[in-house]
Formats: structure tokens, sequence, C-alpha cells
């Protein structure tokens, strides 16, 4: 199952200023909640030490809300808690219910962790196995690292999330994570990752821009980094940066729903208004027969379309077939590669550059779509 979810760092805002932004991600339907006990360890600039109270405090208001938290530790605070391999009472009482561990500990503890009568999740961090990838050597490390704990622990327990990424150019690519998350998915644990937020205060690196875990991602809107995450088989989605604007967390709510890919569109100003309403109304999937150089939808087909704009056919240009192409009439094609003008095609308008590389994830129908006006 699909979710969402924020971050909230005590350690440079206020508790009130944090209470508030829960209480509106919620509103949302933002369901999980990642903290971190080990930020002054790292020595962000500007962090402050937060009390046990201020923590209780906000653990205990995400428990209200029927938020799930996500707490990273490393073993030297997990010792400071009072918490040993077999007793996570500790952290059950502050209100985590998913353990992130951040280093420390061995294949064997994460086992002996992962059963523990708690019922907290043990979250490891996937983005651990996916650098140093020297001949498959991280992949085999870790699919080593799973059967460890399919035999000795209780693998119905075990998460796994990506790190996130504050500097910029040091954050993953999906094309190195893709097998390590197979490897995940195929033993059946869920996979994290986050993306940033475009409004947010720069907190963990003033001099940076986002943060997140695939480096694409860091300059581009929230919910089209998400959509692609969750494209990618990514089960949760959490923003990384302190406080996401409320127009983010509406988009990225709004998009979480819908059982589609949402590609916004640049209408071009000679497409007739009732052509651009029923070609947005519909929900589209393309041909499973995936020609080479465009994607084909035939949800359309049917509506009347005169010919109109029959311009070049540019890559990610958007065009209708027109009423000369006799039974095609009404099909919506996206252009893959140039392919120049079609007495038969009206060209419509074309997709944001934002979200060009959502594409690949509409061939051969592997998912629906629809188009929207971007604004």
């Amino acid at each position: 199952m699909r979710e969402i979810g924020i971050s909230v760092y005590p350690n440079f805002y206020p508790l009130d200023q944090i209470k508030n932004y829960l209480e509106k991600a919620n509103s949302f339907g933002f369901k999980k909640v990642f903290v971190s006990l080990i930020l002054n360890n790292h020595g962000f600039e500007g962090a402050q030490n937060v009390s046990a109270n201020t923590w209780n405090e906000i653990l205990n208001y995400c428990k209200e809300l029927g938020m799930s938290v996500s707490a990273d530790i490393n073993d030297e605070v997990f010792k400071e808690l009072g918490c040993t391999l077999n007793d996570l009472t500790a952290l059950q009482k502050m209100g985590i219910t998913r353990l992130r561990i951040d280093g420390g500990f061995t294949s064997g503890e994460v086992a002996i962790l992962s059963k523990n009568l708690q019922g907290i999740q043990i979250e490891v961090n996937a983005s651990m196995s996916s650098s140093n990838n020297i001949n498959g050597s991280a992949l085999r490390e870790c699919r080593e690292f799973l059967e460890t704990i399919e035999k000795e622990g209780n693998i119905g327990q075990l998460t796994a999330c990506h790190n996130f990424f504050p500097l910029p150019d040091t954050a993953l690519s999906l094309e190195d994570i893709r097998p390590i998350n197979n490897l995940f998915g195929s033993y059946g644990v869920p996979v994290g990752g986050f993306i940033a937020s475009q409004l947010s205060p720069k907190d963990l690196h003033h001099l940076g821009h986002g943060v997140c875990t695939i480096e694409k991602h860091r300059f581009l809107p929230s919910h089209i980094a998400m959509l692609e995450l969750f494209a990618n088989g990514f089960n949760d989605v959490l923003i990384g940066d302190s406080f996401a604007d409320l127009s983010e967390l509406s988009e990225m709510a709004r998009c979480y729903k819908q059982d589609y890919l949402e590609i916004p569109v640049i209408f071009n100003q000679y497409v007739p208004q009732q052509t651009k309403l029923k070609i947005q109304e519909q929900v589209l999937i393309s041909r499973v027969d995936q020609p080479a150089n465009l994607i084909r939808a035939t949800d359309t087909r049917g509506i009347n379309v005169p010919p109109c704009y029959c311009a070049a056919r540019n890559q990610y240009t958007i065009s209708v077939l027109n009423n000369r192409s006799a039974q095609y009439e009404g099909e919506v094609q996206i252009s893959l590669k140039e392919l120049g003008p079609s007495v038969e095609h009206n060209v419509i308008g074309f997709v944001h550059p934002f979200a060009k590389d959502l594409l690949p994830y509409l061939l051969a129908g592997k998912n629906k779509f629809r188009l929207v006006e971007y604004k």
C-alpha cells in the first residue's frame, strides 16, 4: 500500500510551528512522519539539542493524529534510550512505530530486532546497498542480508528506505537503485524514499536546494517527483525538507489518490476549447503493441476533430488525429521523436518539460494517464 509523508525537525523550529505543520499535513492525508534522533551527531549548521519533553510532545501529537513515526537512530542513541536487541519497549512508549537503522548494527542484530514483540517495524537504509556497486557486490550483499533476515528474523517486520541528500549533486539515480528496489520487493519488503520541496526553508544545507533521494528530482515539483517514485515501485514517499508549502501538500495529496499518472500539458492557442476539454476529461492508456516513435491512446476515438494546426510534431508534442484519418479520428498520440507534420494530425500542445521523464511509464499500457493543462 502506498503512503505519503513529511519530515519534521524540532532541532530548527519551535514545537507549536511543527504541530501546526503536522496538523495541516494530516488534513491532506499525509500519514507518515520522519524524525531524526541523531541530527546533532551529523553536524548540521544551526541544529539545536531537543529535550525529551519536546520529543514526547511531538510523538504523542503524531499518535493523536493517527500518523506513524519513523525515527532515525544509531547504536549510540539506541543504548542511551535504554533499548536492547530484545526489548524496544522504550521506543514503543515514545510512540515510535518504525525504527530506521542508521548504522552500528550487524545483519544478525537487525534480524533479532525484526523479531521485537513490541511490533515496531525495523527500517534499513536501502541506499547503502546501492552505493559502490562494483561487479554487483552491493546486490549480492543485499541479497545475503535479506536471506539472513528471512532465516533468523521476521522479514514481515522489515522495511527499507533510501537516504536523502541535502548536498547538490550527491543524490542517487533511479537507474542505479532499481535493482536494489526490485530485490527488496521480491522479498515483500516495502521501500521508501524522499522528495524535495521547492518552497521549504533550506535548513539541512543552507547553500543547497531540496532534500531528496534522486538527484534529478532536486528541482522538480513535489507531485511530479512523487509520481515517478510511485511508478518505480516505491511504497512510501516523504518530503525530506522542513516545511513544504500548502500548495505542494495539496498537489501531492490530490495526485496520490489517483490511479493514473497526470501529465501536465502546454496547450497551443489554436486548440478548440471543446477538443481540449474532451481530451482532458478522459483517462487514457497506451496501446500494448507499442510503436517505436510514439505513444498511442485510442480511448478518445470517435470524437469530432476537424483539421486544425497540422504542424510539425516535435519530440514530446501531443497530437489528436483529425477527421482526415477516418476510423482513427480522435486518437491521441505523444511523439517520442521528431516526426514532422502530417495532414491527419492536429498538434494540440506539448508535454511540460517537468514531466517528460514520466513518459516511459506510459509505454505499452504500463500506467493509465490523464493530460491536464499546466497552470
